[in-house]
């Protein structure tokens, strides 16, 4: 018998909410423990714009971000992830160690990836630039912090999750302009073809966008996360 997207959103719905009932879903909304990755800048980590989606955002006060005209972004680095817990995400697929690394490292290439395609869009209010010579040149830096993920075959009431930091640095002075950390577990995207909760590939292509339009202030006076999207 054929499922129609009526019957698979309510069964993905069903499957959500046992997951949400569970254990699964603790690590994902726990707040995250910062890492030295953030707390060598000094920032204070629990400060928070509310107009941004992230647990920790902060900007120095004295600084106007529209001064500055071009941005660098670094490859995002697996340096700082807490991986003591990595047997969480032991499956067929991850073993051991190694092969946990090795899929964060995949994850931490596509986050890459996606903070060059957000911030190369027409509507970023910076040029994407590789040259920090350049006068008024920020340089983000990204961080993946946490990973986890669960085979559901094996665990099918746990849920994805993942974790970054980030800090932005005049690439002149090295002067601290802002940081962001988050930690976030699936949300639910409702497609009539594929209704489906969002996996840690998508979790950090959200991410890599809200991080571009968290700077442009004028068209984004808010940044929102979408727990549910239909489309």
């Amino acid at each position: 018998m054929k499922t129609t997207f009526a019957q698979s959103t309510a069964l993905l719905l069903l499957a959500i909410s046992a997951a949400l009932s569970s254990c699964g879903i603790e690590h994902a909304v726990a707040p995250a423990k910062p890492t030295k990755f953030l707390t060598s800048t000094g920032t204070d980590t629990t400060a928070r714009f509310s107009r941004l989606p992230f647990e920790h955002s902060w900007r120095a006060p004295e600084v106007n971000v529209t001064d500055y005209k071009n941005i660098i972004v670094r490859p995002v680095t697996t340096a700082y992830l807490h991986d003591e817990n990595w047997e969480r995400s032991k499956s067929a697929e991850i073993p051991d160690k190694k092969a946990f690394k090795k899929r964060s490292d995949a994850l931490a290439r596509h986050f890459t990836k996606q903070l060059n395609i957000a911030f190369s869009d027409p509507i970023c209010i910076f040029y994407k630039t590789t040259d920090t010579s350049k006068p008024h040149t920020l340089i983000l830096e990204v961080a993946l912090t946490e990973a986890h993920f669960p085979d559901p075959a094996v665990k099918p009431l746990e849920v994805p999750y993942c974790g970054f930091e980030a800090r932005v640095r005049d690439a002149k002075t090295g002067k601290l302009i802002s940081t962001a950390s988050d930690r976030r577990g699936p949300d639910l995207h409702l497609n009539e073809n594929n209704p489906h909760i969002t996996d840690n590939d998508e979790i950090c292509s959200i991410w890599a966008r809200q991080l571009m339009e968290a700077s442009n202030r004028e068209i984004f006076a808010n940044v929102r996360r979408k727990f549910i999207t239909v489309d």
